[in-house]
């Protein structure tokens, strides 16, 4: 169940097509996406802005096409955008690439050479003399596909998740990770089961049980801005794909939030009876006689981990529909009061 959100999200960031169609892609490398996983940066060299180039006041953007190597060395390099090659940027861009170190792509549990676009941005800032402007350090990124982001908004069963109101009727816990803090809040009438790098809250009544785990392990991609409706997709792709404890979810939305100081992605799902199995903390507390489950997860990076919150309707066998809506209904209710109560400080 805690593997389910990552094995996902190494999905979304997918390569971008080359600007130069006429030259050669490097060979013999995975595209992202489709069990491939994408690299994780964890050593970046800034390109060298030239004396020439500076006093020619070119700025831009080079894009680069590269192959990671299993090792985390970057292999072959081309430029798909080119922005200087009188003055040198473009050869400066492509040096500086070589030099970046990388947690390799991962297929089927091993490291494989895989392909990653690259954008690595010049500019200009004030002028410091009359002979050479001043230039900013030059940046770069990983850039997945573009397009507009989608809408920021809560599953239909959350409203609008909006301000959080003093009760008495919730009990404030932390859960404590070697690189950051996630505070929750308890229902007072719900139960707790810890286990290693998560905790389950849990409540049982005639129409079924509720539950939220939250859960982390390290990240294999960083969330910190609003996705692309494409991206969006492909997450519910891969959701469908990926099912976990479930066998062929049905997807029933997806979308994107900003909440507790980032950005949290989340997909809604339901199986039907004898097409799940029951989650790791509630295994041994769910016997014979249910049915259904319907399940909303959520997940946000922070401090190179993945965070990820997994809320459950697990529904008894012999519910009408109208019964299991009703239960899914006020269950929304609760999840709303739980999720909008987490708050995560990065240590």
């Amino acid at each position: 169940m805690t593997a389910l959100i990552p094995l996902m999200l190494a999905t979304l960031f997918l390569p971008q097509s080359p600007a130069n169609q006429n030259s050669p892609s490097p060979p013999m490398a995975y595209p992202i996406g489709q069990g491939v996983t994408s690299p994780v940066l964890v050593h970046e060299t800034k390109p060298n802005y030239t004396a020439e180039a500076m006093r020619a006041r070119i700025q831009g953007v080079v894009g680069l096409e590269c192959v990671v190597m299993p090792d985390g060395s970057v292999g072959a390099v081309r430029v798909t955008r080119s922005l200087d090659q009188a003055f040198g940027l473009d050869d400066e861009a492509v040096k500086s690439l070589k030099q970046w170190r990388f947690r390799p792509g991962m297929k089927d549990g091993a490291p494989v050479p895989v392909l990653v676009m690259v954008e690595m941005t010049y500019s200009l800032g004030s002028r410091r003399d009359e002979s050479l402007p001043g230039a900013t350090v030059p940046g770069a990124s990983i850039m997945p596909t573009g397009g507009a982001p989608a809408p920021l908004a809560w599953p239909d069963a959350f409203g609008d998740a909006g301000e959080i109101r003093p009760s008495n009727a919730f009990f404030q816990d932390v859960l404590h990770q070697p690189t950051f803090d996630l505070s929750f809040s308890q229902p007072s009438t719900w139960s707790k089961v810890d286990s290693n790098a998560a905790v389950t809250l849990y409540a049982d009544d005639a129409s079924g049980t509720r539950a939220v785990t939250i859960s982390s392990q390290p990240a294999q991609f960083s969330l910190t801005e609003p996705v692309s409706q494409s991206v969006l997709d492909s997450f519910t792709t891969a959701a469908t794909q990926t099912g976990g404890f479930l066998t062929s979810p049905r997807i029933i939305k997806a979308g994107q939030v900003a909440h507790s100081g980032g950005l949290w992605l989340w997909f809604e799902m339901a199986a039907t009876s004898g097409a799940w199995s029951a989650p790791p903390a509630l295994a041994d507390r769910l016997g014979s006689g249910y049915g259904g489950i319907h399940v909303w997860s959520f997940v946000t990076t922070a401090a190179g981990q993945a965070i990820s919150v997994f809320c459950t309707v697990v529904h008894r066998a012999g519910l009408s529909d109208a019964e299991q809506q009703e239960q899914i209904r006020r269950a929304g209710l609760e999840f709303t009061e739980i999720v909008k109560r987490i708050a995560v400080q990065p240590r």
